[in-house]
C-alpha cells in the first residue's frame, strides 16, 4: 500500500526546481546585466550599479578638483574670499567680485558654492588645506562651528592696531581650537575648546557688505592660513565703506 506521504510527480518537480541553484549563481553582476533581457536591465543597474558609481564619481570630482588647486597654487588670486550658505542671494557674489576686482584691479573670486549641507564643508577644508582661503563669510551657527575648528584668526592680533580698534566694536568672540587636554578618547576634540576670542565681525553695520547683500545674519573672519593678510584687511574695510 503506498504511503500517504508519498509525493506526486508535480511535488517532486518543484522539490527538485527549488534546489536548483539560480541560474546565474557565481557569475558576476556584470556577466548578469550583460545576459539580461533588455527591459529588465534598468532596475538591475539601479539596484545594482547606480550607487557605488555615484560615489566613485563623486570621490574622482574631489580627487581632481584638489590637484587643479594644487597644480595652480600659483595662480592664486589677489584675494579668495569663501561665502558660505547662501549669505548673499542668488547672483551677488558675482556683482561683489566684479565690483572689487575693478577697485583694486586685480583677480577676485568671491565663491558662494558653500551649501554644508552638502559637501560645502568637505569643499571648504579642501580650500584651506592648500591655504587658498582669504576671507571666510558665514551666517552665526556656521561661523562658530568654523572658529571651533581653528579655521579662523582671531582678529585682535590678525588686523593692525588702527584697523582693529576702528573695527572691535562690530567684533564677536567664538569659542577656538584647543586640544591640550584632550586624551586619546576616540570621542574627544579640541573642536570649540579653545579661549573664546575675537574671529568674527558682526556684518550688520557693514554698508560695503549691504551693498549687496539683504540679511544682517552673517558676520566675516580671516582665515587662519591665509597667505595674503593684507589682502584680507582691505577686503574687511571695504565691506565697512
Amino acid at each position: 500500500m503506498a504511503s500517504d506521504h508519498q509525493l506526486t510527480d508535480e511535488q517532486r518537480a518543484a522539490v527538485e526546481a527549488l534546489s536548483e541553484p539560480p541560474a546565474h549563481a557565481g557569475e558576476s553582476r556584470f556577466r548578469i546585466f550583460r545576459q539580461l533581457p533588455a527591459k529588465d536591465k534598468p532596475a538591475y543597474f539601479r539596484e545594482h550599479f547606480l550607487l557605488p558609481l555615484l560615489a566613485a564619481l563623486v570621490a574622482l570630482a574631489m580627487v581632481v578638483f584638489v590637484a587643479v588647486r594644487i597644480a595652480h597654487r600659483d595662480e592664486q588670486p589677489a584675494l579668495y574670499v569663501a561665502v558660505v550658505d547662501s549669505t548673499l542671494p542668488l547672483g551677488e557674489a558675482a556683482k561683489l567680485e566684479e565690483a572689487y576686482e575693478r577697485k583694486i584691479g586685480a583677480d577676485v573670486v568671491v565663491d558662494d558654492y558653500f551649501d554644508t549641507a552638502k559637501d560645502g564643508l568637505t569643499k571648504l577644508q579642501t580650500l584651506l588645506a592648500s591655504e587658498q582661503v582669504d576671507v571666510i563669510v558665514a551666517p552665526p551657527a556656521v561661523f562658530e562651528q568654523l572658529s571651533g575648528y581653528g579655521y579662523l584668526a582671531d582678529l585682535a592680533t590678525a588686523l593692525p592696531a588702527a584697523q582693529w580698534q576702528a573695527l572691535r566694536g562690530d567684533a564677536r568672540d567664538f569659542a577656538g581650537f584647543d586640544d591640550s587636554d584632550v586624551t586619546d578618547e576616540v570621542d574627544q576634540s579640541g573642536s570649540g575648546q579653545g579661549k573664546a576670542l575675537p574671529y568674527g565681525l558682526w556684518l550688520a553695520d557693514a554698508a560695503g557688505w549691504h551693498r549687496y547683500a539683504t540679511d544682517d545674519d552673517a558676520l566675516a573672519g580671516i582665515a587662519a592660513n591665509s597667505r595674503q593678510a593684507a589682502a584680507a584687511q582691505a577686503f574687511l574695510d571695504y565691506l565697512y565703506d
